[in-house]
């Protein structure tokens, strides 16, 4: 029993996939943010180029 108790205090495993789980999370996490921010961006973007364009008319060209 003693030996058992020594191993499973010596064994790190768990520890290392906790600490890849974590990278991992915090990854999600910022790949999440930036694409957020980058939709609002690209959103704003194309607002800013519907209003200037409002109100333009294209002249048709004349018939053959």
């Amino acid at each position: 029993m003693h030996s058992l108790t020594s191993r499973f205090l010596r064994d790190e495993n768990g520890a290392t996939a906790t600490e890849y789980a974590m990278l991992i999370v915090f990854v999600a996490l910022a790949i999440a943010v930036g694409a957020q921010a980058f939709g609002n961006s690209l959103t704003d973007l194309f607002t800013r180029a519907g209003a200037a364009l409002t109100g333009i008319n294209i002249p048709a060209p004349p018939a053959p």
